[in-house]
């Protein structure tokens, strides 16, 4: 094996663990706060809709009847326009059965609804406030007319007390792949022009093995503490 050969492979190895904080960082998960305000929020992560609810207008975005019954003490009804207004349920036909549905609720906590179905009523249709333990969400159709509704209807699942702070995945947990891929890319494309050929096949294994650990590291993060660590007694062993 060739002595330059030796030192790419230890460049390849220093760099593989450096892409191994980034792929480990965007593979675990986050911390977010959670809504603690005095405002009651409704969010719908399958169709990317968080929207504070206010018991002004429809008007300023929204809407809790006023009629209805706060979460886990009846149906719950809100309202929320397609266009203008800031359009805060103009995505909402998107939302499919068995997708959830989060309240956040002052004094009463983060309330999870399921849909089970939508239908589509004349703007004439008055729905009742007395249907159980239901969370209805109204909007007009089509897009740019009032002349129907949507309605979306969801069932109480849970009521969970607030956290201040709760775990989720990242949501570009994706760039861990990439950055993978990037590393394998860069791996094949040394190994096609390494002037070398008795040693190509060499740093094709080394290239595929780096790879595959940088995969454990997606599938089974490592805290970025821990190779910050690593890499540094490394570097002080070679005196970089």
């Amino acid at each position: 094996m060739k002595l330059s050969t030796i030192f790419i492979i230890a460049g390849m190895f220093i760099i593989s663990l450096y892409c191994l904080i980034d792929v480990s960082y965007y593979a675990s998960q986050i911390e977010v706060e959670n809504n603690l305000t005095n405002v009651p929020m409704v969010s719908m992560p399958s169709i990317d809709i968080q929207q504070n609810i206010n018991n002004k207008s429809v008007s300023y975005g929204v809407y809790h009847e006023p009629g209805s019954s706060d979460p886990g003490d009846g149906t719950v009804i809100i309202f929320g326009h397609r266009t203008l207004y800031g359009s805060p349920f103009y995505s909402l036909d998107k939302l499919k059965n068995g997708s959830s549905v989060f309240l956040d609720w002052p004094g009463i906590g983060n309330v999870e609804y399921i849909v089970n179905r939508s239908f589509v009523v004349s703007a004439s249709y008055r729905i009742s406030v007395e249907q159980g333990q239901k969370l209805f969400l109204i909007t007009c159709t089509p897009i740019g007319s009032d002349k129907q509704r949507l309605i979306i209807e969801t069932d109480l699942k849970k009521i969970s007390p607030f956290q201040k702070t709760s775990t989720q995945d990242n949501p570009k947990s994706y760039y861990g792949l990439l950055i993978i891929l990037g590393f394998l890319l860069a791996g094949l494309t040394i190994t096609y022009f390494y002037p070398v050929e008795d040693d190509k096949i060499i740093l094709l294994l080394v290239t595929i093995g780096l790879t595959l650990f940088l995969t454990l590291g997606y599938i089974f993060p490592i805290p970025a503490e821990f190779i910050s660590s690593q890499i540094t007694s490394i570097n002080n062993i070679f005196g970089i």
